[in-house]
């Protein structure tokens, strides 16, 4: 979990967190998130909703993060178990898909810490940018935004110093051998990555600056520069009342004459409100992505010819008590062009309810 989120998020998405366990000195977090979506127009899958299936139950995904600090030395670890859909073999019917629950270790890192304000660490490192946290139970949304899934940086395995001023500013500076553009799968092709970022709270205010900037791709033949940028701030009006807004951008260059990837821009802003009444959190999240023609899930183009896709998501979180929450949620995307419903229509809309159990 991206190092601000411990910091910042409980607090600031308005939510419960529940208890964690401890054992033999080692913290341990952990959930279970489930659902049950209908999808619109004829039932048609949308981008950036973890190919969630029209009119079938699923579970969502499920984690379990450990963690354990002394005096000097602090560790983090992150384990992801995701039902995965794939295609059989060749001779599978089109549309006929099994079901693999893939276990994975998303995520190590190990701190050192040789100045009170100063530790560096080395591991598997999530970005520090983005606004949410891949924790469903901590975000005031039960989806995720399409910047988060698809243009902020995922994982990468390298080194990162990260030096504590007070509570007004945290700096990190991060340098992986892996780079991807999304939250979800791996890349590993050689690179060379930097990522450096600051955060901080001033009062009812929550801050982040973030910018990564580095080479991909399998040499000599593959080979692209790539750069991200994410910034956002939160207000904190009342105690039940909070608004915020996010901009997130990513670009790819190829370098000339290779053939790694094909060169874009894209960007993402948004605006949330939420707040919270009795056990019911609403919530309000407005996104406008530029460039979604660029943008890709699990390796494929999903927003065809549009360059402009503006998509809504209203939530209802109902927190049943600190350790379950219910969720009903509406998202409709509406794009520039018709790429919708076989390039018959321009918007996309889909409605969960759904579940999430957390310690």
């Amino acid at each position: 979990m991206r190092f601000l989120n411990y910091i910042v998020c409980a607090f600031f998405l308005g939510i419960s967190s529940a208890h964690a366990v401890d054992v033999a000195g080692v913290t341990v977090n952990g959930e279970v998130a489930f659902d049950y979506d209908f999808l619109s127009p004829n039932n048609e899958k949308m981008a950036f909703t973890g190919f969630a299936p029209n009119d079938t139950y699923r579970l969502n995904v499920t984690q379990i993060l450990a963690k354990k600090e002394t005096e000097q030395i602090s560790f983090l670890a992150r384990l992801v178990y995701v039902p995965t859909a794939y295609v059989t073999d060749a001779t599978t019917p089109p549309g006929t898909k099994s079901t693999s629950n893939i276990g994975t270790l998303d995520q190590l890192e190990v701190y050192y810490k040789i100045l009170p304000s100063l530790s560096v660490g080395f591991g598997r490192f999530l970005t520090t940018m983005g606004y949410e946290s891949l924790f469903k139970s901590e975000n005031a949304f039960y989806g995720n935004s399409i910047a988060y899934q698809a243009i902020i940086p995922g994982y990468g395995e390298g080194l990162r110093a990260k030096y504590v001023v007070g509570e007004w500013l945290t700096a990190t500076v991060s340098t992986y051998n892996q780079s991807t553009y999304n939250v979800f799968g791996d890349d590993y092709t050689p690179t060379k990555t930097t990522e450096v970022s600051a955060t901080g709270m001033l009062g009812p205010v929550t801050w982040f600056g973030g910018y990564y900037f580095g080479k991909d791709g399998q040499l000599p033949a593959d080979r692209a520069e790539h750069t991200a940028s994410s910034v956002w701030a939160s207000y904190k009006i009342i105690d039940d009342l909070l608004v915020a807004v996010t901009y997130d951008s990513r670009t790819t260059a190829p370098d000339i004459g290779t053939a790694g990837g094909t060169a874009g821009w894209s960007d993402s802003t948004s605006a949330l409100v939420t707040y919270k009444l009795w056990v019911n959190n609403f919530g309000v999240r407005y996104e406008m992505v530029r460039g979604a023609m660029h943008l890709q899930e699990a390796g494929a183009s999903v927003y065809g010819s549009a360059d402009k896709v503006d998509s809504l998501t209203i939530t209802d979180k109902i927190a049943l008590n600190e350790h379950f929450n219910v969720y009903a949620e509406y998202r409709t995307d509406h794009a520039d062009q018709k790429v919708f419903d076989n390039n018959s229509n321009e918007y996309a809309d889909m409605f969960t309810v759904g579940a999430v159990a957390s310690f």
